[in-house]
């Protein structure tokens, strides 16, 4: 990856990779290097030293891209945390995968620890994902898996050097991550740099710019389809990704804008699975076919994923590496195929995805089982539109315990996406005859 970009600097030093949205401020490549050389030269001072694990908490910005050279240069595994995580949940993810430092919005902190994430040899990236125990999982990625995912994604969609990407979408969630910042790398493709996904200003950034490749998430295309004036001048290509895109979002953003949606389905696992290179692709109920580079198969329903870009395994902690069998990623999803396009026809786990992000439902559970007066707890998303699902908890609770109380208490111990949108306080769960509890019960109340 570092030798990638170096050879684009060498092309050309001043040739643009980041433009700062709200300012205008070019950050060309040479400025980019140089910046990242002295990330570099404040981990090395601080003792980091090969192999060992640092995490990023940073919004989408110079310094986010910068690490990932620093990191490579000094051989360094990358451990990237969403920018709402809170205090608590940081602390948990530096401890369990044994993370020597955070680089976060405050500067750098190095950790006093012995011990290193046992990965295989060539790990570059842990991604962080809901674990089966509440705790993170960490999907564990190579230089290599980062890379081939990033060109499959380029081949695919036509992004070209000639291109500029709109980059409001977390560069640290997975889909950020390959088709905004590696790009950069490798495919002299610069990016437009905004942490806002208020309607009007992707429309006015987008414009002001001249960004031709805008991926967002369903949310987003609702809200522009609702509340944005004007139009997209010179954006070419539109991606979807991150939770399930409704037809009628699909249809309306034609109707408003002109323009298809073009669907992006994917995992961190194994990044990139299909492309509906057509547009519109959910209104005929599937997500495209599979990007150039990756090869898919179904058993049993479930979708079998191979390609370079499949990551190595999962680490449960700092010591629990499981790899992948035989190199293949299977995905959650029951899958079927139509005229040669992968339809999704629901979820083998209980995961709930809410505006692109995954949330554990054990997780939010073991929160609201710590509320006084909260006897029962279940967790489950409600279907909710472009958000894809919101979180959804119903309690057994005494009389005392009230909505704003429980939402209350989530926010300073969760996430702001993992904090129930909808309480439900009842008296008895609804249970089936073998005594487990009705999800579709708890939906209907």
């Amino acid at each position: 990856m570092l030798q990638q970009f170096l050879s684009l600097v060498q092309e050309d030093p001043r040739a643009a990779t980041l433009i700062d949205g709200a300012t205008g401020t070019v950050t060309s490549r040479e400025a980019l290097l140089a910046r990242a050389d002295e990330l570099a030269g404040q981990f090395a001072t601080s003792g980091l030293r090969p192999r060992d694990a640092i995490a990023m908490q940073l919004p989408n910005s110079v310094d986010f891209v910068a690490t990932i050279l620093a990191a490579v240069k000094l051989d360094l595994i990358i451990a990237p945390i969403d920018r709402d995580a809170t205090d608590t949940e940081v602390t948990s993810i530096l401890t369990h995968f044994a993370i020597r430092g955070l680089l976060h919005r405050q500067g750098f902190a190095a950790r006093e620890i012995s011990s290193r994430p046992e990965v295989p040899g060539d790990t570059r990236m842990i991604k962080l994902t809901s674990g089966s125990t509440g705790m993170p999982k960490g999907i564990v990625a190579s230089d290599a898996n980062l890379l081939a995912d990033c060109a499959h994604i380029c081949r695919s969609m036509d992004i070209r050097a000639g291109d500029l990407n709109l980059g409001a979408i977390p560069f640290s969630h997975s889909y950020g991550f390959s088709n905004l910042v590696t790009p950069i790398f490798t495919n002299r493709t610069p990016v437009v740099v905004s942490n806002d996904y208020l309607p009007q200003s992707l429309i006015e950034l987008a414009n002001r710019y001249g960004c031709t490749v805008a991926p967002l998430i369903p949310m987003v295309f609702e809200y522009l389809i609702s509340s944005a004036q004007g139009s997209f001048e010179t954006v070419r290509t539109f991606i979807s990704a991150g939770a399930p895109l409704t037809p009628s979002t699909s249809r309306r953003f034609r109707e408003r804008f002109q323009h298809d949606v073009h669907s992006l389905y994917g995992c961190s696992e194994c990044g990139g699975i299909t492309y509906d290179r057509s547009g519109g692709a959910v209104e005929r109920g599937t997500v495209g076919s599979a990007l150039d580079g990756v090869s898919l198969s179904i058993d049993s329903g479930r979708l079998f994923v191979r390609s370079d870009a499949v990551a190595s395994g999962y680490l449960f902690d700092a010591h629990t590496f499981q790899p992948f069998v035989d190199g293949a990623f299977v995905t959650d999803d029951l899958v079927e195929l139509r005229d040669h396009e992968l339809a999704l026809s629901g979820r083998a786990s209980d995961q709930i995805n809410t505006a692109g992000k995954k949330v554990n439902p054990r997780e939010v559970e073991a929160v609201l089982l710590q509320i006084e007066g909260v006897r029962e707890a279940r967790v489950y998303g409600e279907p909710a539109g472009a958000r894809g699902e919101v979180v959804a908890a119903v309690l057994v609770a005494t009389p005392d315990v009230t909505r704003e109380q429980v939402r209350a208490f989530c926010r300073q111990r969760l996430s702001l996406h993992k904090v129930p949108r909808i309480v439900k306080l009842i008296d008895q769960m609804p249970v089936d005859e073998r005594g487990k509890v009705k999800r579709a019960a708890l939906a209907a109340l």
